[in-house]
């Protein structure tokens, strides 16, 4: 079968997504538009041009220090900035058929070259994400990501209490994300001490993507972790894998960035299905699509090409990520029906 082909049959088939950044999610016509509106020192001529700098380029450094370069904070001057931003990202990740979205964003990131206040930006995230799913027909949570580099508890825990009074708008978890290497877990406890005293937040950490299995299990045992971004480097300790199956610790998985970042040395040898098949619970997810200029499919065909997974294998992976959602159970029980309904349909279709 021929990737269009396959990438048209993946597209038809409903996905439930937990890991999808926003700052990674731009679209490149609107970074050129903005980047001009507002005067940003990056290349602008065209979009190729502004492309090899906010994308990753096959022959640069696989790593996560090269990876994380190419975020520019430049794009956002004004409320509408934002707005706009997120319902195109909501309404990219619906065009790929995602129909429940986890879209996590960083408030300082989205403030810090502009006058804009984080709790403002948050609201605005909110009002323009609730609004884009609606139209999209699609079922929608926030996470606000908290960065390792930039550490400000105070400046965190105001985040943190925000991202609680907008829980009725959506706004169900903290992220924490960063360079894993330099800044290890345990210099984050007494903030995410306060995330689980709010009762309304959960708890998403990227751990273990390139550093070790050691980092995954303090993100669930220091941290309270209830899943993990990445986690790559759980495969390397039976014992880590083992307390992950036992406490359905999700891993939200991305193979495309993971590749990337060199976390991976090829798709092929990606680790999620040994994970699988240990019985850590998995799930896929595109990350930084602009970034890494792939889409969510892409990923889904990386796991039919190189894993040789079935629909039944993809199925299982959705109902996964169904169960690890920042979902109350009515709403979860919603978003497994379509999902199931929808991989029913297409079971004819083959891959």
């Amino acid at each position: 079968m021929e990737k269009d082909e396959r990438l048209a049959i993946l597209r038809g088939l409903p996905k439930v997504e937990l890991h999808r950044h926003l700052e990674g999610s731009l679209r490149l016509s609107t970074m050129l538009e903005l980047g001009r509106r507002h005067g940003v020192d990056l290349p602008l001529d065209n979009e190729e041009a502004l492309a090899r700098v906010v994308c990753f380029q096959a022959d640069e450094p696989r790593t996560l220090a090269n990876f994380l370069k190419k975020f520019h904070s430049g794009w956002y001057r004004s409320y509408a900035d934002v707005e706009r931003v997120t319902t195109e990202a909501i309404e990219d990740a619906a065009a790929q058929g995602v129909v429940h979205l986890e879209l996590r964003f960083s408030p300082e990131h989205l403030v810090r070259t502009s006058r804009l206040q984080p709790q403002g930006v948050m609201e605005a995230v909110c009002e323009a994400g609730r609004a884009a799913a609606a139209e999209a027909s699609i079922s929608l949570r926030f996470l606000v990501t908290l960065t390792r580099e930039r550490y400000d508890f105070s400046f965190w825990r105001m985040v943190v209490d925000a991202a609680a009074d907008l829980s009725p708008e959506g706004l169900a978890g903290v992220d924490l994300a960063g360079d894993e290497f330099a800044h290890p877990n345990q210099e984050y406890q007494k903030i995410f001490q306060r995330v689980k005293d709010t009762k309304v937040l959960g708890i998403s950490i990227h751990a273990g993507e390139g550093t070790s299995a050691e980092q995954v299990l303090s993100a669930v045992k220091l941290l309270g972790a209830d899943r993990i971004g990445h986690g790559t480097k759980a495969v390397e300790d039976e014992s880590v894998m083992e307390m992950l199956a036992e406490r359905g610790i999700v891993l939200e998985m991305c193979p495309i960035s993971n590749y990337q970042t060199g976390c991976v040395d090829e798709l092929t040898r990606h680790p999620l299905p040994e994970l699988d098949r240990a019985g850590v619970v998995t799930c896929i997810n595109a990350d930084d699509p602009s970034i890494q200029r792939s889409s969510l499919n892409d990923e889904y065909d990386v796991a039919v090409t190189r894993w040789t997974y079935t629909l039944q294998d993809l199925l299982r992976l959705e109902q996964n990520a169904v169960g690890g959602a920042f979902l109350p159970d009515e709403q979860r029980e919603a978003v497994l029906a379509r999902v199931e309904k929808g991989y029913a349909e297409s079971k004819d279709q083959g891959l």
